[in-house]
């Protein structure tokens, strides 16, 4: 069985994009934190690219944008590709449904604390530390 369920913020804006024959793909990666804690006491986080593909990928770009909270259920894939005569590999989830994952910010631009799972300086980090 391979699947993929993961649930977090994602660290920029979707990029949709078209293939040559007129689908729909979508890039985006969902930072997502770790259950425990460091030494220090802070929670490491991970950077999961996603691949979305057709409605699912036009509707994460028309509703989610970067900070949204989102859970992703997928399957983990890994494209093989040469650059410079050398294999690369890119691991992802391909993103078979997504669904909002809680709310952001309100009309004035406060975010409810109750509703955060990341710390507020996580904002200020979270493209930083993206592949993208």
């Amino acid at each position: 069985m391979n699947k993929a369920i993961i649930m977090g913020r994602l660290s920029a804006d979707p990029e949709l994009r078209k293939t040559e024959s007129g689908i729909s793909t979508c890039r985006f990666t969902v930072a997502v934190q770790e259950d425990y804690k460091n030494k220090d006491g802070s929670r490491d986080v991970d950077f999961i690219n996603c691949k979305a593909w057709r409605s699912t990928a036009e509707y994460v770009s028309r509703y989610f944008k970067k900070g949204s909270r989102i859970a992703v259920i997928g399957k983990n894939k890994c494209d093989v590709y040469e650059k410079n005569g050398e294999k690369q590999y890119y691991n992802y989830v391909k993103a078979e449904s997504v669904e909002f994952a809680g709310y952001n910010k309100s009309t004035s631009g406060t975010t409810d604390d109750a509703d955060r799972d990341f710390p507020a300086e996580f904002d200020e980090i979270i493209c930083e530390n993206s592949p993208f």
